[in-house]
């Protein structure tokens, strides 16, 4: 198992969720809790980034709380997240009481090492108890199979959704203390994710017309992962939700009232295709629409999730170098451009000279893709899996 990255959630029985097929429940109750010590700690945090790096700005995130698959009966939906959930907190998937799932729940929490295992020098590199994420994948595949939502019809996922922040998260998540916060959440609520920004971010496994799936070289500018591979991606924008809806307001001053779920939903799959265009210079004519694989984890950066798509392109690589060459608006975040045939997606693991150049990020949507297969491909060189988890 690959220390750096682990999947959350995964969408294999349908190969893949549509926009149509996926809901969020956005509340205040899903945001990071204070504490005031640590507010005045992400202050200073922010204060030392900014007199380094001027460039840098404060803006709005949605933060990932937890998930649940629709059902009209408790046994075959969980409530999975970092921190025990019921079913019942989610009033978009009504549901009876769920006390026959509670011990389930239980074991879906994420366990922290202790800080001792860490082994870089920075303590960033975070860790979790493998054999819990493996209860979560194998708990929420038995959940999407019995689930009796009609695919077609009914929204088959919900993502329970709070606000965070760029300033929130390097004072969190990416902080020398966060393994520290992990801690003191566990103890003081319950959650070791509760103190943590958590902000969601997006990622797309893009495929080419001719079989072949498009990696970046990171700028070595860039603030994290910079000289490795990886995919497309960033971050859904409340920012552009507001403004969509016709709210022109300051990032600060966001609030989830603000926003509506529909476009919520509509920029999460969106701005998927939109940091292919910015990142690779692919127009959005030539994308075809985004298929949601699941959700990653990033170790490094304590556990921060990440929602990974599969992207179908209509130009072969040919072309998409091309374009990549001319440059598109964010050109300076990459530093060149790599093809990798999906027969050779399919070989990859820790052991593959490539693994070591990939990004967290990458490794997580690669995994994805090689358990969800969301464009039909089977994998002729792998026997099969029983929890759909690729062992890396």
């Amino acid at each position: 198992m690959d220390s750096e990255v682990s999947l959350l959630l995964h969408c294999a029985t349908w190969r893949g969720l549509k926009e149509s097929q996926v809901q969020v429940e956005l509340s205040d109750r899903f945001n990071r809790r204070t504490d005031p010590a640590l507010e005045r700690q992400i202050e200073e945090v922010w204060t030392e980034r900014v007199s380094k790096e001027p460039w840098l700005f404060n803006g709005s995130k949605f933060r990932l709380h937890s998930f649940c698959f629709a059902s009209s009966a408790c046994n075959s939906s969980v409530s999975l997240s970092p921190k025990s959930t019921t079913c019942t907190d989610s009033p978009q998937v009504p549901l009876p009481d769920c006390s026959e799932n509670q011990e389930r729940l239980d074991k879906t929490k994420i366990i922290f090492c202790s800080s001792d295992s860490f082994s870089d020098a920075d303590n960033r590199n975070r860790c979790v108890d493998q054999a819990e994420v493996t209860q979560i994948q194998v708990s929420s595949e038995q959940s999407i199979k019995q689930t009796t939502a009609d695919p077609q019809t009914e929204p088959l996922l919900t993502l329970r959704l709070g606000l965070t922040c760029y300033k929130d998260y390097l004072g969190t998540n990416w902080s020398c203390q966060a393994s520290e916060l992990c801690r003191q959440g566990e103890v003081e609520f319950g959650d070791p994710l509760a103190l943590l920004a958590q902000p969601l971010g997006v990622g797309a496994v893009l495929c080419t017309s001719d079989g072949q799936v498009v990696l970046i070289r990171r700028s070595q500018k860039v603030a994290e992962a910079g000289g490795l591979l990886d995919i497309p991606g960033g971050h859904p924008e409340p920012k552009v939700v507001c403004e969509r809806l016709g709210c022109v307001v300051k990032e600060e001053l966001i609030s989830v009232d603000m926003m509506q779920q529909w476009a919520v939903i509509s920029e999460l799959f969106s701005s998927v295709n939109a940091e292919i265009r910015d990142e690779v210079n692919i127009p959005l004519s030539s994308l075809q629409e985004p298929v949601l694989m699941g959700i990653a984890l990033n170790h490094t950066s304590a556990c921060r999730p990440s929602a990974e798509f599969y992207v179908s392109c209509s130009l072969t690589s040919n072309e998409v170098r091309e374009l990549y060459w001319k440059g598109g608006a964010e050109a300076s975040e990459s530093t060149d451009i790599i093809f990798l045939g999906i027969k050779d997606v399919w070989q990859l693991d820790r052991h593959s000279p490539l693994w070591s150049e990939l990004c967290p990020s990458a490794k997580g949507a690669l995994l994805l893709y090689q358990a969800v297969k969301p464009d039909g491909e089977q994998d002729t060189s792998r026997g099969p899996t029983t929890s759909g988890k690729k062992n890396v």
